[in-house]
């Protein structure tokens, strides 16, 4: 029987509906334990995957499960613990982790438990080894498919040069995916090349023999994320092997529903076998100051699936989110619970309003620099799964303008460092901001404001944050009557040179004029809450 199922991961989380297929199954039934271990999800720099343990010996109480792991993992995990349990390291080292259950915990005998778990990793995946239930060991889960194509030796000194510029790390595909793998090879004089061998997780894809390098993948089903390699060989036998890891194909979405967004050049565009450009047209909803757990609706209106109804009937295509950050204010003084049963409104909320082709956007209300962090990664592991929301970093905590030296403050907006203690900043720059969202598996697309309450983005362009990892930045605007940027010539002078070059939704607009110029100019934006 399966006696329970626990998550180590946050409680609101959602999972890629199609998990991958690397199952291992139990081996040995005449061994005191059986391991069945489950890749759930996968992307560059971490993984999520259900470890399945069975009792097949006596009542087990206060037992503890020990495993190896190989392949470049780099722990402790992401993954929270539920209240009881814990997972500790190893004592061969400290990436070898123990699970832990309550005190008293029994498993009975035949009974099931399956874990979350999840951690980073350096790009090598392999499934872990060595299980051992109180010390004894459980089966040793079969040889699973070679995660990634193995690196062909170079004696040679110079192997082929290859590029894999398509698709790149932790890219995403609606399916039924059609997935483009593009090759730039040279070799070296005298030389030509033979063949280039496209493979998926050790399975052979296609083979070519003649430039240009390309293979059109067909059909991929929906996953939690894949590799693809491409090995080139040359005419004496030297080869190179590049892949990219992470690629994902997103579960098929209804015909109403909100389309997961990205970015492409200057525009938002939807993931779907049709992109079509997106610009927002939406609206503000708060969540009361009311702390955590909430007691009653956390909201400061209805947000049942009549009201969200509504909003569509006024053409409606985006809700910005504004949230309060009692839950993680002190970081570590908010209880776990309390966190997760405010983030489970939350994503109630924006599952409802994408069902209804809504786009939600997540936006802090930050008052602490320690709970904005906190924030940013409950929120990436919340919505890592689900590319239909939308993440606005919300850069309301620098100094107003003309208070500090601009170009220090732009700096420090972009990385905070030890020049920056004198501005008591609230965020530690979004750079790091952004690259922990991505580290963290959320490939979301990521709203950036600028200085004064976001109304400043004079500087972005100068400073532009990078996104390696995701590919999908857009600038965030602000604007209300007391803004200093609150006119049409400052207007044209910042925001149309920003939005030539990359995307730009105003976030919060609170004053007609404005409304009425970003809509002849053809830029996104969501009325203020005092404003609707």
């Amino acid at each position: 029987m399966r006696r329970r199922i626990i998550a180590l991961a946050a409680s609101v989380a959602i999972v890629a509906a199609g998990a991958l297929t690397m199952v291992l199954q139990p081996a040995y039934a005449a061994l005191p334990c059986t391991v069945e271990y489950k890749l759930i999800r996968e992307w560059s720099s971490g993984f999520t995957a259900e470890i399945t343990l069975t009792n097949l010996g006596p009542p087990a109480t206060d037992w503890r499960l020990r495993w190896r792991t190989v392949g470049g993992y780099v722990l402790p995990g992401f993954e929270p613990v539920p209240p009881g349990y814990s997972l500790g390291g190893g004592t061969h080292t400290p990436n070898d982790p123990i699970l832990i259950p309550p005190p008293g915990d029994t498993l009975p005998t035949g009974a099931s438990i399956t874990v979350r778990w999840g951690g980073f990793h350096s790009g090598y995946l392999e499934p872990p080894i060595n299980f051992r239930f109180n010390d004894q060991a459980c089966n040793e889960p079969p040889a699973s498919p070679t995660p990634s194509s193995p690196r062909p030796g170079n004696p040679d000194p110079t192997p082929p040069t290859v590029k894999l510029i398509s698709p790149q790390n932790d890219e995403f595909f609606a399916a039924p995916a059609t997935i483009p793998i593009r090759v730039e090879a040279t070799v070296a004089p005298g030389r030509h090349i033979t063949r280039v061998e496209f493979k998926t997780r050790g399975v052979l894809l296609n083979v070519d023999t003649t430039p240009p390098w390309a293979f059109d993948w067909r059909g991929v089903p929906e996953n939690g994320g894949t590799r693809v390699t491409a090995t080139v060989f040359d005419s004496v036998g030297a080869a190179t092997v590049r892949e990219v890891v992470g690629i994902r194909v997103l579960p098929p979405a209804a015909s109403t529903d909100a389309r997961p967004l990205r970015v492409s050049g200057n525009q938002i565009v939807t993931v779907e076998r049709d992109p079509r450009p997106f610009r927002a047209r939406g609206i503000t909803r708060s969540t009361v100051e009311a702390g955590c757990p909430p007691s009653t609706s956390i909201w400061d209106g209805p947000v049942d699936d009549a009201s969200v109804r509504a909003l569509r009937a006024r053409s409606i295509n985006t809700v910005r989110m504004s949230l309060s950050d009692a839950c993680w204010r002190n970081g570590s003084l908010s209880s776990l619970t309390d966190r997760n049963a405010y983030l489970t409104e939350v994503a109630a909320y924006a599952r409802r309003l994408i069902r209804h082709g809504i786009t939600p956007i997540v936006a802090p209300r930050a008052t602490a620099a320690t709970s904005i962090e906190s924030f940013w990664l409950d929120a990436a592991r919340a919505f890592r799964d689900d590319n239909a929301v939308v993440f606005d970093l919300v850069d309301a905590g620098y100094p107003a303008v003309g208070t500090a030296d601009p170009s220090l403050v732009w700096s420090c907006w972009w990385h905070t460092d030890a020049d920056c203690a004198g501005l008591e900043t609230l965020y530690p720059g979004v750079q790091s901001l952004i690259e922990q969202i991505r580290r963290y598996g959320a490939f979301n697309l990521i709203l950036v404001g600028g200085l004064d309450g976001s109304n400043d983005l004079s500087g972005w362009l100068a400073h532009r944050p990078t996104d390696f990892a995701g590919r999908s930045l857009a600038a965030a605007w602000h604007v209300d009557s007391t803004s200093a940027c609150g006119t049409p010539a400052c207007w044209r002078s910042t925001l149309l040179p920003l939005a030539a070059q990359v995307p730009v939704v105003a976030t919060s607009v609170s004053t007609p004029a404005a409304a009425g110029w970003l809509s002849r100019h053809g830029i996104g934006q969501v009325r203020a809450a005092d404003d609707q």
